[in-house]
């Protein structure tokens, strides 16, 4: 696979991840922050299907992704991409070809959100 021209990489999406911080009542809350933010990325959705959320029925759509970026360093599987308000769990970053030049990341919809 070569490498993506400038071109093809046009969107832009924002990398977060999972923060756990005590509330005022001691509790633990989860929040996001940005990682980094305006990335150009190239999209390609690869599939999707729905699935049963309960035994009690509910579908739930779990669609997944891939985005291609530059390199970036520490990039993993508990974060999460932003695209036009829209999350996108990571489920698996790829340094191609280990040559630290770009990221295929894999990612998809369903409801862990970083977990």
């Amino acid at each position: 696979m070569p490498s993506p021209g400038a071109g093809q990489l046009n969107q832009l999406i924002t990398i977060q991840h999972r923060v756990t911080t005590k509330d005022s009542e001691g509790g633990m809350v989860d929040s996001w922050n940005d990682f980094a933010t305006d990335i150009w990325a190239k999209k390609n959705n690869l599939s999707g299907n729905e699935r049963s959320s309960t035994r009690q029925g509910g579908q739930v759509l779990d669609a997944r992704t891939e985005f291609t970026i530059y390199y970036l360093d520490d990039v993993g599987n508990e974060m999460r991409i932003v695209h036009n308000g829209k999350h996108y769990n990571i489920r698996y970053v790829n340094n191609f070809m280990e040559a630290n030049e770009y990221l295929i990341i894999t990612c998809d919809t369903g409801g862990n959100h970083g977990r």
